[in-house]
């Protein structure tokens, strides 16, 4: 037996227009009646592996002890693993090998151990090659949030032989960085892989005005606390919750403004005007 944390944070590319989410919910509760479950999100985008690892990594140091049910499993039904991460800090981890758990997993202390979920009495039988969320995510997150060690569950494995994805860093070139969208939340807000750090190392941290050039516009805009330190309808970077610089307009949307989405690239620099 492991610790009992009791609870399941769960993350999904599934929306809420279906009965994705709410299967895999009851599930849970037929296991462990007395589970408390967390949705963080279930409109990541479809099959957008990165996005899902960005959503959970950020999400991760607001919730308490828990197993992080993640699914966003694009090759569903095929030769990829499932497994349950535990970390050096005591948390879980369980969803598809296909990367989307390691950036969160290595922001909680590292990788402790991993194991394939191969125990089929632990799952719901048969198992679907559609719908694994339900039929093995789910029923392995319950368990182990009940007390089961994540060993009972399957053959322990190589930690380097899990996939990785690489969520990328703004780099330097001269006077400026080169950055990327991150992720466009629902306001249109595009929030950049930097923060003000990361300014600094351009000689850019102090400054309140900066240009940026993304998706062929050119703009020279504040550098802002908040929104409203700027007029309606203009731009200007806001340092978000996360601690990360942000594109934004003050009571607009900045993605649909500038045609940019999560991937879009990114050169902020000094300003020129």
């Amino acid at each position: 037996m492991v610790k009992n944390p009791g609870i399941v944070t769960f993350l999904s590319d599934y929306g809420l227009e279906d009965e994705f989410v709410g299967v895999c919910r009851g599930v849970m509760l037929r296991i462990a009646p007395d589970l408390t479950i967390i949705d963080i999100d279930h409109n990541i985008l479809r099959q957008d592996i990165r996005h899902g690892a960005i959503i959970l990594q950020q999400s991760l140091p607001f919730l308490p002890d828990s197993v992080h049910l993640a699914v966003v499993d694009p090759t569903v039904g095929s030769g990829r693993r499932a497994i349950a991460i535990e970390t050096g800090w005591g948390e879980y981890f369980v969803g598809p090998d296909n990367g989307l758990l390691i950036p969160a997993a290595d922001s909680s202390g590292g990788i402790r151990r991993v194991h394939e979920i191969t125990d089929e009495a632990f799952l719901l039988r048969p198992i679907s090659r559609t719908f694994q969320g339900r039929d093995v995510f789910a029923p392995a997150s319950a368990h182990i949030a009940a007390g089961v060690d994540p060993a009972e569950l399957g053959a322990e494995l190589k930690i380097d032989d899990l996939a990785r994805i690489e969520i990328p860093v703004a780099w330097v070139h001269d006077d400026h960085l080169h950055a990327e969208v991150l992720q466009v939340d629902r306001f249109g807000n595009l929030q950049l892989n930097l923060g003000r750090p990361q300014l600094g190392q351009v000689g850019l941290e102090g400054e309140d005005r900066l240009e940026v050039r993304i998706e062929g516009h050119r703009l020279n805009l504040n550098v802002g606390g908040s929104y409203s330190d700027v007029e309606q309808g203009e731009f200007l970077l806001v340092e978000d919750s996360y601690r990360y610089l942000s594109l934004s307009v003050n009571k607009g949307d900045a993605a649909a403004r500038l045609r940019a989405r999560a991937g879009s690239t990114a050169i902020v620099g000094p300003s020129s005007g």
